[in-house]
């Protein structure tokens, strides 16, 4: 039994074995499941669950146009306080520029620990 709460019921005491929760996020992280999961690995014991895929994130970002912000800033400054993508993931928040940086509406630049990005 999986004791996450994604598949397991404290109340009812009743939740999902792995087997099914794999067939579950499977079909999540393919087409038909919307790509709202991705696997971390091959062996499939851990998996990002999407609440907005790094695409939909990346909607959302774009909208820093002619912005320069260190990721921190972008993350937890006081300019992004009331925006959703405030206190993400810090992995999330690549994946998703990654997606500007592809689509070239943004740059990536500096250090591993004081990374900036702008957008275009």
């Amino acid at each position: 039994m999986i004791s996450s709460p994604l598949f397991y019921n404290a109340e009812l005491k009743k939740g999902l074995n792995l087997g099914d929760a794999v067939i579950i996020i499977d079909w999540m992280a393919g087409t038909a499941g919307g790509k709202r999961a991705e696997w971390i690995g091959s062996e499939k014991t851990i998996a990002w669950i999407w609440w907005k895929r790094p695409e939909e994130w990346a909607i959302v970002l774009a909208s820093w146009k002619n912005t320069v912000l260190t990721l921190y800033e972008l993350m937890e400054g006081e300019a992004t306080v009331s925006q959703e993508f405030h206190k993400m993931d810090p992995e999330v928040m690549q994946k998703s520029l990654q997606v500007l940086v592809k689509q070239g509406k943004a740059q990536v630049f500096g250090s591993e620990d004081q990374q900036g990005v702008k957008f275009f």
